[in-house]
């Protein structure tokens, strides 16, 4: 009896945590603030006001110029949508700090969050057991940390890697169940 009231008490501490740990991977990323724009960036738009034109000129000659030398000092970055998104492929799986999020100036125009990408294996290698470590089309290198059971992974299989519970991932051969993995390179 007393080894079930044990059992019984470890499972509920084990269930605690996990649901504790969720909670405070939803309130961190609710609590991320977007980044507001560039304060150099909102004094150039200010000059769209000035009435003078002759003035409105200077005013943007000397913003721009502002903004022109912070970007050559790397105090400021320019980027657009596509170089975010492409970013965020390259990035995905990898352990990285959580960057803030950028302000847009409307929902439609915001970059979601990659929660999947799907590629072809370009080559593979058996590293212990049943586990494999497969070179992905994109140049991304992943380590299976669950033994695929009688299967052999295939050059030019398609592949998809999805997000999964606390920071992990599923990644799925072609028609394959699938199997937690971890990204190496």
């Amino acid at each position: 009896m007393m080894t079930r009231v044990t059992f019984t008490a470890s499972l509920l501490v084990c269930g605690l945590v996990v649901s504790g740990l969720g909670f405070a991977t939803q309130a961190f990323a609710r609590n991320a603030q977007p980044m507001a724009p560039a304060k150099l960036f909102d004094d150039m738009l200010q000059c769209r006001s000035v009435a003078d034109a002759n003035a409105r000129l200077a005013c943007y000659d000397k913003q721009v110029g502002a903004i022109g030398d912070a970007q050559a000092n790397n105090q400021v970055a320019v980027i657009d949508k596509e170089s975010v998104r492409q970013n965020e492929r390259e990035r995905f799986g990898l352990a990285t700090p959580v960057a803030p999020q950028l302000e847009s100036p409307a929902a439609s125009d915001r970059v979601e969050s990659l929660s999947e990408i799907k590629s072809t294996i370009v080559s593979f290698q058996q590293i212990v057991g049943d586990r494999w470590r497969l070179q992905l089309a994109d140049g991304s290198q992943w380590q299976t940390l669950e033994t695929i059971a009688f299967r052999v992974p295939v050059a030019n299989m398609a592949v998809t890697v999805k997000k999964a519970a606390l920071g992990t991932y599923l990644l799925r051969p072609n028609g394959w169940p699938a199997v937690r993995a971890r990204r190496v390179k």
